[in-house]
């Protein structure tokens, strides 16, 4: 139903006149009009960050194992992953099988990858299916320590990210009738289980995150995320928060959803970005520690829900095309009022009808398990992800500012800095192409420039490259770029950093006093163009990006607070100080 609203912007926009002076009426076409312009801030580092890590593809290492798949797709960047510990296998028996476990983890060890695990179900000896609460959930917190406990011993440091079920909001997913009672159910089992887990791998010398609470009805948001986030037993440890964000449904695919439909919904009230700022308003006002600053994970994402071929899921010019969208989106979340982007994106899936990043090319494009090709999205992580191409999976900064970002029709785009680079990505989703369209940056804090487009489209589905030619202004520089229709075009810029001498610089509200000790910790007067900043907190946490946070000593002891910073040039300094906590 969002099509004739596309299509009647599109018209106005290919047949806009103007009255000149002499009476004339001049009409032009999109083409002669359009502009980008990011001002990239001097790369200061006060703009917010793109986290490292940021990109995931469910089922790396466990879904799909072999060797020649996996490095597919650690080469290109996607390092990331999620997958799932079953507590009913883990615990059939009353002796602990672990062998599952193991083997997936070894796998992914090997592979580079760094795991993220969905603890979920039930034991026999805890209930009489899979799906229903346990009859003891002090128990059953028990079982995921003892988890935690044996990858702590036998995968030191490789996971450290735990969620806590999955859609537990769902009836078919924790079997509970009553919808009060499911909810309260799922607080309690997470209270129980976290609690559990970090006190293991605080023993163990290990830190770990735990997370939820994994919803995938949206619409339940403002239920489900306060009851976790204000529940004085849960929400100490909600290290991270995470949902499922999937846009259309069966019911879009049996109306004959098109692609114009499904870009009208993804922009919309009902679209990534909106749904995005609303969780992350509700994080923010939770009782969490560090609730200005909780990550937010979206463990689950994609075009739409049904397990069916839909329009442009795997299509080779709208799967790409839709994907550099919605990274788009959830980048430029941060120009339209959220505080932060997410801290991480699990694409769903890696493989496995009819959702994967991998699978054989064919007619329907449905996922054949029988190959692992590279299917059209895959190479819109590739391009914003991979070292060779735009790098921010080694995570960066955002653009202070990017012209257009998300519109209903037109041009979209996005802008950040990493390490070596000034990147602008433009993304045409609709069927009109833009010739010589002006891409300005400004401020952009390097200078010795050389600049390289990337193209991503149907007739360029492996990422095509060249060399373009840059030009001075007085506050930074220009060129011009083809937008065909239905691309992803981008523009990396590299160059040697204009900034002054890097100095790590910390401040600290109080060094010592009474636990529980509240202590505001700053890194703003640091020195030099930050392009990454970590402050450890001495007690097994850390925090990425920030310039300044408030952190709690719940627990007397001698904690080193340190503070490390990066330069755009690779070079880092460090500082710290100890705080005494009685």
């Amino acid at each position: 139903m969002f099509a004739p609203l596309v299509s009647l912007r599109a018209a106005r926009a290919r047949f806009a006149c103007l009255f000149v002076a002499a009476g004339l009426l001049v009409c032009t076409s999109p083409s002669d009009s359009q502009t980008v312009t990011a001002n990239f801030g001097s790369r200061s580092g006060s703009t917010p960050a793109v986290p490292a890590g940021l990109f995931s593809i469910g089922g790396a290492g466990s879904t799909v194992s072999a060797s020649g798949p996996l490095g597919t797709l650690t080469t290109a960047g996607l390092n990331r992953t999620r997958f799932w510990i079953p507590l009913s296998q883990v615990y059939a028996n009353k002796t602990p099988n672990f062998s599952y476990l193991d083997r997936t983890l070894e796998t992914m060890k090997a592979a580079g990858l760094h795991p993220l695990a969905v603890i979920y179900d039930t034991p026999a000896s805890l209930a009489s299916s899979t799906c229903e609460p346990p009859s003891d959930i002090w128990q059953w917190g028990q079982m995921a320590a003892a988890v935690v406990a044996h990858v702590d011993e036998k995968f030191p440091g490789l996971l450290q990210d735990y969620e806590i079920w999955n859609e537990p909001e769902l009836a078919a997913s924790l079997c509970i009738s009553n919808a009060t009672t499911r909810l309260n159910t799922y607080v309690s089992m997470f209270a129980e289980a976290a609690a559990a887990m970090h006190k293991q791998a605080e023993a163990d010398g290990e830190t770990i995150r735990t997370g939820g609470p994994v919803i995938s009805q949206l619409s339940q948001a403002s239920t489900w995320i306060p009851a976790l986030l204000k529940n004085s037993s849960a929400a100490p440890y909600v290290d991270f928060v995470s949902f499922h964000l999937y846009v259309t449904g069966q019911t879009n695919i049996d109306s004959g959803m098109t692609w114009s439909q499904l870009y009208a919904i993804t922009q919309s009230t009902r679209g990534l970005a909106a749904y995005y700022k609303q969780i992350e308003t509700l994080v923010r006002s939770g009782y969490q520690p560090n609730a200005a600053s909780t990550p937010i994970y979206i463990t689950e994402f994609n075009d739409n829900w049904a397990y069916a071929v839909d329009c442009c899921r795997n299509d080779p010019t709208y799967g790409s095309l839709w994907n550099t969208v919605a990274i788009a989106d959830f980048l430029n979340v941060i120009y339209s009022g959220a505080n932060a982007v997410p801290s991480q994106l699990s694409y769903f899936n890696s493989a496995g009808s009819y959702f994967c990043i991998l699978g054989q090319w064919n007619e329907t494009m449905n996922c054949d398990t029988s190959a692992t090709d590279p299917y059209p999205q895959y190479y819109a992580y590739k391009l914003f992800a991979s070292p060779d191409y735009l790098d921010l999976q080694a995570g960066g900064n955002m653009a202070a500012s990017v012209s257009p970002a998300n519109t209903t029709w037109g041009l979209n785009a996005t802008a950040f800095y990493t390490s070596a680079a000034d990147d602008v990505v433009i993304i045409n989703p609709t069927s009109t192409s833009y010739s010589s369209v002006a891409v300005n940056l400004t401020n952009t804090g390097l200078s010795s420039l050389s600049g390289t487009e990337y193209l991503l489209n149907r007739s360029n589905g492996q990422i095509s490259s060249w060399g373009i030619k840059l030009y001075s202004t007085s506050s930074g520089y220009w060129a011009t770029l083809d937008v065909p229709a239905y691309s992803t075009v981008a523009l990396s810029v590299k160059g040697g950093s204009t900034a002054e001498a890097l100095k790590a610089v910390l401040s600290v509200s109080t060094t010592s006093g009474t636990h529980p000790l509240a202590v505001s910790i700053s890194s703003s007067e640091s020195q030099g163009t930050i392009v990454g900043r970590t402050i450890t907190f001495g007690d097994g946490t850390w925090l990425s990006w920030a310039d300044s946070t408030t952190h709690t000593y719940t627990k007397p002891g001698s904690y080193f607070v340190g503070l490390t910073v990066k330069n755009a040039s690779g070079q880092y300094s460090s500082t710290g100080t100890t705080i005494t906590v009685r």
